[in-house]
């Protein structure tokens, strides 16, 4: 029996069940976290509690949630008897009201999954995507429920025969990738969007800014199709190289092999 959380119980998945009233369905009134597990425990806890803890400034919503947030998924690790894996958080506003809400109180949901520790990824494939564009602006910045670019984008490498898009803001700068944070290499340096260009506030990203020095500048797409490297980073995975961009083909994988060797040693020493 799969055992979840929902709303201040831990319960069997199959006896969920979510209003058709519920904000979340209705108007997307809501974000997501998702926190990868190493050796039956959260890894870069502390990156995911602040982005967190930001997501519900931000759409404003209580945080009750907060001060028993690891508890309540150690809890959900041992019932399920997780030692790799994925945790998924989904926090929406609860109550009724169309757009105005009548109260600022949470819907909680939380399961944990069997998955893999961090391992050596596949370089892939990836293409820009310009048909929609990232917004500016903190909304911009969290997870939300809200991820129609990402998923239309995703569609968009399908059909054409790429693993993954590269998404632009309004300005036509590169934002990042459908479901990662993107980083170019030139010289040696290494280049990120900043996150007033619209990128998600990655939790691997600030793993990543703890290990190495990144710099933070508006990137073109001239600028990523003539770098050296270019790699992708999320929770799930760690580090990917990018083998080609709208097929111009990148050799060097150098710096996102280092970084997802330091992933796997963590994980091994966990």
């Amino acid at each position: 029996m799969e055992v979840v959380f929902y709303n201040g119980r831990f319960i069997s998945s199959t006896d969920v069940s979510i209003s058709i009233n519920s904000r979340a369905f209705n108007y997307g009134d809501g974000f997501f976290e998702t926190i990868k597990i190493i050796n039956a425990k959260p890894f870069n806890f502390k990156s995911h509690f602040n982005r967190i803890s930001c997501a519900l400034t931000i759409l404003k919503l209580q945080n009750c949630i907060l001060s028993s947030l690891q508890e309540k998924i150690h809890h959900l690790i041992r019932e399920n008897n997780i030692i790799n894996g994925m945790v998924k958080v989904h926090i929406s506003r609860s109550g009724s009201g169309k757009y105005l809400p009548v109260s600022d109180d949470l819907d909680v949901f939380m399961r944990v999954i069997n998955s893999v520790s961090y391992q050596k990824n596949t370089a892939v494939s990836v293409c820009f995507y310009d048909d929609e564009f990232k917004t500016l602006g903190a909304l911009s910045n969290i997870k939300s429920i809200n991820s129609l670019v990402s998923v239309l984008s995703s569609i968009y490498a399908r059909e054409n025969n790429y693993d993954n898009a590269i998404l632009l803001n309004i300005n036509s700068n590169v934002v990042e990738a459908s479901n990662a944070n993107v980083y170019i290499v030139k010289n040696q340096d290494i280049y990120t969007p900043p996150l007033m260009d619209g990128c998600v506030d990655g939790t691997m990203r600030k793993w990543m800014f703890d290990q190495l020095d990144v710099i933070e500048k508006s990137i073109s797409k001239d600028e990523v199709l003539n770098s050296d490297e270019v790699f992708l980073t999320n929770a799930s995975d760690g580090f990917t190289s990018v083998i080609n961009i709208d097929g111009e083909p990148f050799s060097s994988s150098k710096n996102a092999d280092l970084l997802q060797q330091r992933l796997i040693n963590l994980s091994s020493d966990s």
